[in-house]
């Protein structure tokens, strides 16, 4: 599965929290986020979640994160 953006890593956390049966509350308990906080995010309402908190929350759910370059135009260099 691609995923290019926050939204998409939303959609698939939610999807696979209910697939596994795991409510909200328990989820963001293991995340250390508020209930709030992940009912945003799994609506795509949270910007910038942070890297961390994706990768904890796949490996709670037993995914894991693929990384391989695309066949498109290389992105510009990221400006700090």
């Amino acid at each position: 599965m691609l995923i290019g953006n926050t939204e998409g890593f939303a959609r698939l956390i939610r999807s696979e929290r209910r697939s596994k049966g795991i409510s909200q509350s328990q989820m963001a308990e293991q995340l250390g986020v508020s209930r709030r906080w992940l009912i945003e995010f799994e609506q795509g309402r949270v910007p910038n979640p942070g890297f961390a908190t994706i990768l904890n929350a796949l490996a709670l759910l037993g995914l894991s994160l693929n990384v391989q370059k695309t066949p498109q135009s290389p992105m510009p260099p990221y400006e700090w």
